[in-house]
């Protein structure tokens, strides 16, 4: 379960979770046309090794295989999980996804981010895509004290969703993390995923990954590296995700250059 009660824990996940925002930062200023994925992997990679964090994502034990990759990068109709590669070049119009995380005296903090890559404001689809994505996690901390369980919580990813004209992508979504980098319990996009009711009582520490999408379809596909997944219909995918850690005062973002005390 992931939990944090200690105060030496509290203080390891804010370093985790401050070097996993700054790692984000750093990628998005230089997400331009022409920039290799590999190339963002590499700085991630120096900025980790910096920071004397470890890369937890290559620690990752998929189906088949290590992860073995510091960061995500998905693009476009990709929804999460893209490998970096030297071949995947970011283009002008792209919607990429990054995500990473950190890891600080045992403790783990993830995030991801969606940039639009472009001179122009996006158009207003997309930028409607990113705010309503991006929209899940202030929402959620809004409601925190309002309900007794995560379940209850979760119900903010759907409604966030419909509010803003987008399709969530359903049996997808995060996890408990602290200690381990996925714990219990799981934090499932869609609320009636989570089989049982987790009292959100202050120490639980959990990512909250919204993916929504541009399309019709609720469904992700796998393509076949068996690691990213695609939105069924091809539509336009956004993925943001951040730390977060339930306190008697509320619901703290971690990764969004939040405090603990």
């Amino acid at each position: 379960m992931g939990i944090i009660k200690s105060h030496s824990d509290r203080k390891a996940l804010q370093q985790a979770g401050q070097i996993t925002q700054h790692v984000l930062d750093t990628l998005g200023s230089l997400l331009v046309p022409g920039v290799s994925t590999l190339t963002l992997e590499a700085e991630a990679n120096r900025m980790l090794s910096q920071h004397r964090s470890s890369a937890p994502f290559k620690s990752y034990q998929g189906e088949h295989q290590l992860f073995s990759h510091a960061i995500c990068v998905s693009i476009n109709s990709e929804i999460v999980n893209g490998p970096p590669s030297r071949e995947r070049v970011i283009a002008e119009g792209d919607l990429v996804s990054i995500a990473t995380a950190a890891e600080h005296r045992g403790i783990h903090a993830k995030a991801a981010r969606t940039f639009y890559i472009g001179q122009k404001p996006p158009p207003a689809d997309v930028q409607r895509l990113l705010s309503g994505t991006a929209a899940v996690i202030e929402a959620a901390q809004a409601k925190a004290l309002q309900v007794q369980t995560l379940n209850d919580l979760l119900a903010v990813i759907p409604e966030t969703a419909a509010a803003h004209g987008l399709t969530l992508i359903h049996h997808i979504g995060g996890s408990g993390i602290g200690k381990k980098l996925h714990d219990s319990p799981a934090v499932p996009n869609t609320p009636g995923d989570l089989p049982d009711t987790i009292p959100l009582h202050p120490g639980l520490c959990f990512c909250m990954m919204p993916m929504f999408s541009l399309g019709e379809s609720t469904e992700y596909l796998t393509h076949e590296d068996g690691w990213t997944l695609l939105t069924a219909d091809g539509a336009l995918s956004a993925h943001f995700a951040d730390t977060l850690l339930m306190t008697e005062a509320g619901l703290i973002n971690i990764t969004r250059a939040a405090t603990t005390t």
